[in-house]
């Protein structure tokens, strides 16, 4: 696939268009997907799949930047790949950053502004590419991106280009996911049909992303390994729906989707080529300095 390919792929999926759509409309049913698009976060004793999964993973890298900081008032920060705008007013509201994202889609960027009116916060949104960001060199102090970077093939290119927005000395924290540099190949088969089912880049390792960071002239801090409270979660999720399809999902929750312009059989696709990556993936969040 090239890279225009995935770029209208994502744009499609996003803006409720083409095959990958039909997941992101039943999630509308459950989750604030008109706001977070990102994993989500859950302790063992919360519920992930209805309420606020999403916002707590926000809440949890917010916290941790503010912990990295002196001072979070007033500070600038870019959101890259803000997706409809969620993390970004939320580290605005609660932290005080002078804020701005930046997203592929302009329909992400529409519901982000659309939400900032809601919120009555200041933040700036624009439509761009996180490999051609329009912005001058060291613009802002921190910059995040929250679940974004599985879209992005080009992880070098990506944190060579937000280090060059990013001040001296300025603090990066980056979301994504990750596979063990060893896998049989059938578990690697099963990790290329995940990222496929989503219209994902290829799922890069730790290795990987230390080079990208060393190559970038960056310097790695902590990588914190969150998947115990969202993977974990999700694949409980997942292995639920499966448990039901098998049996045959009942009439009424069919004509429930319908209403709603959902495709079930799309939908059961896309959560049998996710389950049985996800016990090779890890979800972690990397802090990295200028």
């Amino acid at each position: 696939m090239t890279g225009d390919d995935s770029r209208t792929r994502i744009v499609d999926q996003f803006s409720s268009q083409g095959e990958r759509a039909a997941i992101w409309k039943a999630f509308d049913l459950f989750l604030p997907t008109d706001q977070f698009l990102n994993v989500g976060y859950s302790k063992p004793y919360q519920p992930h799949f209805v309420g606020s999964s999403q916002r707590r993973l926000a809440e949890r890298i917010g916290s941790d930047i503010a912990a990295r900081l002196e001072s979070t008032a007033g500070v600038s920060l870019l959101d890259v790949g803000c997706g409809r705008g969620g993390p970004t007013l939320h580290l605005a509201a609660e932290h005080g950053f002078e804020v701005t994202g930046i997203d592929l889609v302009p329909y992400n960027i529409l519901m982000a502004r659309q939400n900032t009116a809601e919120a009555n916060v200041d933040a700036q949104f624009v439509v761009g590419d996180a490999l051609q960001l329009p912005f001058g060199r060291g613009s802002f102090a921190v910059c995040t991106a929250v679940d974004s970077p599985p879209y992005i093939p080009n992880k070098r290119g990506f944190l060579a280009e937000v280090a060059s927005v990013t001040s001296e000395g300025g603090l990066i924290a980056v979301s994504d996911f990750i596979q063990p540099e060893s896998l049989s190949q059938e578990a690697r088969d099963a990790v290329d049909a995940f990222a496929d089912a989503w219209d994902l880049a290829p799922i890069a390792t730790l290795e990987q992303y230390k080079r990208a960071i060393a190559a970038s002239d960056l310097h790695l801090g902590t990588v914190v390994d969150i998947s115990a409270n969202s993977i974990a979660r999700f694949r409980k999720w997942t292995a639920l729906y499966l448990s039901i399809a098998r049996t045959g999902l009942p009439n009424l929750a069919n004509q429930f989707l319908t209403q709603y312009s959902i495709d079930l059989d799309a939908i059961t696709e896309q959560v049998t080529s996710t389950h049985p990556a996800l016990p090779f993936l890890r979800h972690v969040i990397l802090y990295v300095r200028t």
